[in-house]
Formats: structure tokens, C-alpha cells, sequence
């Protein structure tokens, strides 16, 4: 048992598995951090782009220079419209049991020399593009839902009282939750300055007064006693 552990910690931080084992900590330790309330997820923004636009640009290459490389990148593959942190989970942990697979069936054969790292680096660039299709395919049947969800309720929580669940609201970070008969919903707010003079803290009561479309988030201020 113990040998098979210690094989198992050799392969995982090989080269190139152990770049995918990185970023499986790094993602699971900010799922944890988001479930105690001091992140919260951010969604990819790629400003004006829905519907079919990823297969837009994919036939037209001019768009990747106005877009930027990175953004011309996730659209090409499709991953936008749902949280950044669910993009990188899933391209992750994919990434991971790829390069896994290929440290434990091919690698070996390339234990030392240049050509561990030449077959090391290729496999990892490889590895990485299956990994973003992938996930580009599964996240989306979801992205779609992830858009019309505040274009339909937005209005309807106007009014609404929620309870802030990370540490502190900045006007690039904070999250509520927003009571619905069930688990509760979890919104992006941001504090309304010109009538708050303390900051608000987890657990504080605030009030749903403005949907800002452009950062999918509400305008709260705090509920006064």
C-alpha cells in the first residue's frame, strides 16, 4: 500500500503531470476558500459575445488580433459565459488525468535526457488544447443558462434583502446571499459608496437596489437597524 502511495506522489510530480497537479491545488484550495466566503467567482468577460460567436471567430482569424491572443483563445474553444474558476477546474482535473495517463504509459520510456523533456513538453502542449476542448464541449449545454439567469430575476430581486457571505464588498468583489425557499441564491454585489459610510462585513444585512448589467452584479446598500 505504502508503495503504491509512493509511486503514486513519483508520477503525479513528473514532468509535465506535476503543472496540472499545481493547478489542481491551486483550484481546490480556492473552492475552498470560496465556500468559506472570501472569494467569490468571477465570470469570463469578453464583452459583446454570445450565441455562436466562438465559431465566428474560429473562421476568422482577424478577430483574434482585435480580441487579444488569450481572448481569442477562449473563444475559440468555447469557454466563456460561465464562471472563470469552473473553466479551470474542469481544464484542470481533464489536464491532470491526461498527463497522468501519458506519464504512466509512455513517459517512461523517456526517463532522463533531452528528449524526456523535448516528448515532456509536446505532450503537455497537447494535453492542454484536448483539455480546453474538452471542456469547452461540456460547459456548453450550461453556458446559455448562465447567461439568461440574471437577465430573468435581475428585476425581481430589486427591493430585496440578502445577507453578505464574503469577508468584505469592494467594487471588484463581494458576494450576497439571497434568500429563495430553498439553498439561496448567491449574488455579485457592490457597495453603493454615496450612501454607505462603513464598509460592509460578512453578515451584514443589505438591500438590493440597482442591477449593473455590465458587470452582472447588484448595487446594495446596508440594511439600517
Amino acid at each position: 500500500m505504502q508503495e503504491s502511495f509512493l509511486i503514486f506522489m513519483t508520477k503525479i510530480s513528473l514532468y509535465p503531470t506535476f503543472v496540472f497537479t499545481g493547478l489542481v491545488m491551486f483550484v481546490t484550495l480556492y473552492w475552498l476558500v470560496s465556500l468559506l466566503g472570501m472569494a467569490d467567482m468571477d465570470a469570463v468577460d469578453l464583452g459583446n459575445v454570445g450565441g455562436d460567436a466562438g465559431a465566428d471567430v474560429s473562421n476568422n482569424s482577424g478577430d483574434l488580433s482585435s480580441a487579444g491572443v488569450f481572448s481569442g483563445l477562449l473563444l475559440k474553444f468555447g469557454l466563456y459565459g460561465v464562471p472563470l474558476i469552473i473553466i479551470l477546474s474542469l481544464v484542470s482535473l481533464i489536464g491532470w488525468l491526461l498527463s497522468y495517463l501519458y506519464t504512466s504509459l509512455l513517459h517512461q520510456y523517456f526517463d532522463s535526457g533531452i528528449l524526456y523533456y523535448v516528448f515532456g513538453t509536446g505532450a503537455l502542449i497537447l494535453v492542454l488544447v484536448v483539455s480546453m476542448w474538452l471542456t469547452g464541449i461540456i460547459i456548453s449545454p450550461i453556458r446559455k443558462k448562465f447567461a439568461k439567469i440574471p437577465k430573468r430575476i435581475a428585476a425581481n430581486n430589486i427591493g430585496k434583502i440578502a445577507i453578505v457571505r464574503t469577508l468584505s464588498v469592494t467594487d471588484i468583489h463581494g458576494e450576497a446571499v439571497l434568500g429563495d425557499g430553498g439553498a439561496g441564491l448567491i449574488l455579485r454585489i457592490r457597495p453603493d459608496i454615496s450612501s454607505d459610510k462603513q464598509p460592509l462585513q460578512q453578515g451584514d444585512k443589505v438591500v438590493l437596489v440597482e442591477y449593473l448589467d455590465e458587470s452582472n452584479a447588484y448595487r446594495v446598500t446596508a440594511v439600517k437597524d
